[in-house]
């Protein structure tokens, strides 16, 4: 038996099959961080979305209970929101301390003064607030007379004109000085109150 044919059989492996696997591990890892990496992204972008449609739901919320505020107002022959049909005030579209927070020490219906709406929920970071503006009277006449027809102007139907409420409000899901780092919604309504 010829013992150093074995011996050097063996000392003239290079290490090749070593080398293979380290360059096949080091792809399976790299996969691996790969697949986590887009796993973790998907998760922050669910987290976010439910976030945002949390937020979109205060923001609705405080929306309708200022709409119930502005009608029961009206009906009550009491004032609403800020006035801007008084000559010199100024009401943008977007007030400006929408996306800064309120006004220290405002009072109701004073310009950029937002009101906390009572339905605040459980996830939320603070209460949902809205803001009213309101533009004055108008009358309720078709100035095209699309609406018109036969039956409008006679029987008693076409005596006098009733004057409408004019109202636009803009609702937030929170004060976003309270509310860092989460999504904050902004919801625009116009009603008309007779």
């Amino acid at each position: 038996m010829n013992t150093s044919h074995c011996i050097r059989g063996y000392k003239a492996q290079s290490g090749v099959a070593l080398v293979v696997v380290l360059i096949l591990l080091l792809v399976m890892t790299l996969l691996g961080l790969a697949v986590v990496r887009s796993t973790l992204l998907e998760e922050k972008m669910s987290s976010n979305l439910y976030d945002r449609s949390l937020a979109f739901q205060s923001a609705e919320s405080a929306l309708r209970e200022a709409e119930t505020a502005v009608r029961t107002a009206v009906l009550s022959g009491t004032s609403i929101g800020y006035d801007c049909s008084l000559p010199g005030n100024e009401c943008p579209v977007v007030p400006p301390n929408t996306y800064t927070g309120n006004v220290a020490g405002c009072v109701a219906n004073a310009q950029n003064c937002w009101q906390d709406g009572s339905a605040q929920q459980s996830l939320s970071p603070a209460a949902p607030q809205y803001y009213v503006e309101y533009f004055g009277k108008r009358d309720s006449t078709d100035t095209l007379s699309l609406g018109s027809s036969a039956n409008a102007n006679q029987y008693g139907g076409g005596g006098g004109v009733q004057l409408e409420s004019f109202y636009r409000i803009t609702a937030r899901s929170a004060d976003p000085t309270l509310s860092s780092g989460r999504a904050v919604v902004v919801l625009k309504s116009n009603i008309v109150v007779k």
